[in-house]
């Protein structure tokens, strides 16, 4: 595959101008993988002798006919800085201040993409505490291809330290800074994510051709009805326009919708919060009446407001709000305040579909001297004030489209291994997902050719606590993760008990990084560890108690309080909460709601309540399975 990418892509590229290139991730300071075959490789002219030289040693090969090289390092043991010199007849690359350590692709969506910055827990002390000259990270730039393409277009190789751990993967960063604690090697880090992505856009089409579920919208991809090169350029620029007006600050200040007498009577009125069908550019406005004379402090509040909003009081713009921050109280200054009316206005688009959501119950507020006054109740809407907001594909979630941009141009840098976190955007389609993924993975492991480790995050709770257990499509897609543990050298990591009922975007990420990095030391490292929650190893029944047993139980079953989260079922396929109990390393359940029960789970649905753990303090792996009869 690699030179077959190669032939396509380089013919107009390296091999014309003939000029000696290596990949974007070869360049200084660097982190090779220690303890294997270290791949080199790179373009020159064709059938032209290369020599690689490192630490002492040197190899040579020859190009082929299309200029691709490639060449192998002995094993290196962990240490540095050395250099890194390619070299043919005409021309020298040096690569300087390369690490000799662990290296790992993080890749996914959101969750992985979650910089420290970006309100992660503690993220300014953990900033201060990560001036740590041999941990780097390189950020793959976000590009997509309609084709696998043989590089990158960018990135750099950015070392630890307060200027630049902000912008890391808070994940990745708690995983490789244990990695580099604990096994007093260097870490590299090559970032390839990608927030909203389905596992699809990261999958190769020949795979997704041959995957259930998708061998249609694949053929598509192949065999397009337009150009994809036209395709794309139409949609950049609808793109481009999209995110000029949501950002157009002097635009939307010019609309002078923002102004106490701006006339809204021919607005919509709408009760809010409510599930109000609002696109676009959208504006709402609210009237408050305040004493000046007799108020010393204001502050405004309103939650969800989703995604980017400029927030006006009495004219005045008091806040940019963009995708990635959380809504926050917003200090009013005195100056503004008026004697009687004083008008809140708020600007609010969504770039991801185009449907603006704006405030939660009990979450609408202005505080005066303190005391809270409700903003929920009659606010004015309008999207007709500015240009609609043209809507273009998300050529990034394309299938294959990442694959061909963020991963084709880096599989074979030597690595030990993946950690992933992704899963939301299968969330619709949940029975489609173990397939996909375990297909995904082995196509990783194809193009890298050996088969790293793939360490990967099971989906955290979120949305609304349902009454009763559901076996929803983020319960499904869970236990469509769990079964791709069948894959050797696998290992997930449980997140049902640190997630946020109100925000897919979890801010605890270093739990996520060290959970993941236990797995890593298991997996990869084979250290004797516990590194994995309770998982279900078979139920029985014992007369009306149901008897469920597990691996992975570490020091032995563990809860706060009464143990919640099961749940038996009937042959109705309905669904109770069970009184479960620890009793010798077991479960036992039962139910006066269910008799006879035929199935049994474990932290079922979206957001349950769930609170079983090992003496290790690893949460439980959710489940769902059948019971035998007696």
């Amino acid at each position: 595959m690699r030179n077959y990418i190669a032939i396509l892509l380089l013919l107009g590229a390296s091999v014309s101008n003939a000029q000696l290139k290596l990949p974007r991730l070869f360049a200084d300071h660097m982190v090779l993988q220690r303890d294997q075959p270290i791949k080199v490789w790179g373009w020159s002219k064709p059938a032209s002798s290369i020599t690689v030289a490192f630490n002492g040693k040197s190899k040579k090969v020859k190009s082929d006919k299309q200029g691709y090289f490639e060449s192998y390092l002995d094993a290196q043991r962990a240490g540095g800085p050395f250099v890194l010199t390619v070299s043919n007849k005409d021309t020298a690359i040096v690569v300087n201040d390369v690490l000799v350590g662990d290296v790992w692709v993080a890749s996914g969506q959101s969750n992985m993409e979650w910089q420290l910055q970006w309100n992660v827990n503690n993220w300014e002390d953990e900033v201060k505490d990560s001036d740590y000259p041999e941990m780097r990270f390189f950020k793959v730039p976000n590009e997509y291809a309609s084709s696998p393409q043989s590089d990158i277009n960018g990135g750099s190789w950015m070392l630890a330290n307060e200027e630049n751990s902000p912008q890391f993967s808070a994940v990745a960063w708690f995983f490789a800074k244990k990695n580099h604690l604990e096994k007093e090697v260097p870490v590299g880090i090559v970032e390839s994510h990608w927030g909203g992505t389905p596992a699809e856009a990261w999958t190769t089409i020949e795979t997704l051709a041959k995957t259930p579920g998708y061998e249609t919208i694949a053929d598509t991809i192949i065999n397009p009805n337009t150009p994809w090169s036209e395709i794309e350029k139409e949609n950049e620029q609808k793109d481009a326009r999209k995110w000029e007006l949501m950002r157009d600050k002097e635009g939307a200040v010019a609309t002078g919708a923002q102004f106490v007498d701006f006339d809204d009577s021919k607005w919509t009125v709408y009760d809010l919060p409510c599930n109000c069908k609002m696109t676009d550019l959208t504006w709402l406005r609210r009237e408050v009446s305040l004493d000046p004379d007799t108020i010393s402090s204001v502050e405004l509040f309103v939650s969800n407001v989703v995604q980017e909003a400029f927030v006006f009081f009495n004219g005045e713009l008091i806040w940019s709000k963009q995708w990635n921050e959380d809504t926050k109280p917003l200090v009013i200054s005195p100056d503004l305040i008026r004697k009687g009316k004083n008008v809140i206005t708020y600007r609010v688009a969504n770039s991801w579909d185009n449907n603006v959501y704006f405030g939660r119950p009990d979450e609408m507020w202005l505080a005066v001297n303190g005391s809270k006054i409700s903003l929920e109740g009659s606010w004015k809407y309008s999207n007709a004030i500015e240009p609609k907001i043209p809507m273009a594909i998300k050529m990034f979630q394309m299938p294959s489209f990442l694959y061909n941009a963020k991963i084709a141009p880096i599989a074979g840098y030597t690595v030990r291994g993946v950690i992933w976190y992704q899963g939301e955007s299968n969330a619709d389609k949940p029975q489609y997902y173990k397939e996909l993924f375990s297909n995904m993975i082995k196509d990783w492991r194809r193009e890298w050719g050996y088969e790293m480790p793939f360490l990967y995050v099971q989906l955290a709770n979120f949305m609304q606590r349902q009454e009763l257990p559901i076996n929803s499509n983020w319960a499904q897609l869970r236990e469509a993760q769990t079964q791709t543990l069948e894959l050797p050298k696998t290992a997930m990591t449980v997140t049902i008990d640190i997630g946020n009922a109100d925000d897919i975007h979890p801010r605890n990420k270093k739990d996520v990084g060290e959970r993941l990095w236990l797995a890593a030391k298991k997996v990869s490292f084979g250290d004797e560890v516990v590194y994995s929650g309770p998982s279900f190893s078979s139920v029985a029944r014992n007369g009306h108690d149901v008897i469920v047993k597990f691996d992975h139980l570490g020091g032995g079953l563990n809860s706060e309080g009464p143990v919640q989260g099961f749940a038996l079922a009937g042959e109705d396929d309905v669904w109770y909460w069970a009184e479960a109990e620890i009793r010798n390393n077991e479960i036992v359940l039962s139910s006066d709601n269910v008799s006879d029960p035929v199935q049994v789970s474990y932290a079922l649905g979206d957001n349950p309540e769930a609170n079983l753990y090992n003496r290790e303090g690893l949460p439980a792996v959710p489940f769902k399975a059948e019971i035998k009869p007696q």
